[in-house]
């Protein structure tokens, strides 16, 4: 029914359709999909879609990630984005906001509903020092890593960076991936975490930021 769904309203194209978690690798590898829609709960278990996660994580290419969830459950919010989803849907969803979960994820941005934004950042204002808070005692980006940094956490992508600060998509990479191994992070999502946890105690840079940064979310 998703197959179905996806070819009906959507420009992508359904390469596969797989329920273990051997299974979803193996097609991903082999296959190399843009995009990887996985269920939290496959044949194997309830969770096997968060290892399948996990997995991903070290494949290249790797594919942005889509998990699928019965419900807004706190802790499966948290941990899907923990282990590197771009985008959560719920299957109580409607179709059209699939279509727009679907193309937001493609662009490279974040796809995230009101709840679901709720309970990322309770569980970061909940949470002990982090080693993202740690890391920032003893590392300090240069003026322009932080400036890429915040585009790229408030959803824009590498290309989008690249024309907003006048240079080539190669070097915003650089830059990116100079912030990961100084922040000791892999993901955007976990960006996104890092930007929400700093403050500048610059009132306009902090405005600018509440303004940028942002999760796409339903209307």
């Amino acid at each position: 029914m998703l197959a179905n769904t996806i070819h009906r309203h959507n420009h992508f194209r359904v390469i596969s359709s797989v329920t273990t978690r051997k299974e979803v690798i193996a097609a991903v590898s082999k296959l190399r999909p843009e995009i990887a829609v996985v269920s939290s709960r496959l044949q194997d278990g309830a969770f096997a879609g968060l290892l399948v996660l996990q997995e991903l994580r070290s494949l290249q290419p790797r594919p942005r990630a889509i998990v699928l969830l019965d419900d807004d459950q706190s802790e499966l919010v948290v941990e899907a984005f923990r282990n590197g989803a771009s985008g959560i849907f719920c299957r109580t969803g409607a179709t059209t906001e699939f279509h727009k979960c679907l193309q937001c994820v493609y662009e490279g941005q974040i796809w995230a509903n009101n709840t679901q934004v709720e309970h990322i950042v309770t569980a970061l204002m909940s949470s002990p020092v982090t080693k993202l808070i740690k890391t920032t005692l003893i590392t300090t980006l240069s003026e322009r890593e932080e400036e890429v940094a915040r585009l790229v956490a408030s959803g824009l992508s590498n290309g989008e960076v690249a024309e907003r600060l006048s240079l080539s998509r190669h070097t915003v990479k650089n830059y990116l991936f100079s912030v990961f191994q100084k922040l000791g992070i892999s993901t955007r999502v976990e960006l996104v975490l890092y930007i929400l946890s700093q403050g500048t105690g610059r009132e306009s840079e902090q405005n600018e930021v509440a303004a940028e940064t942002k999760f796409r979310m339903p209307a």
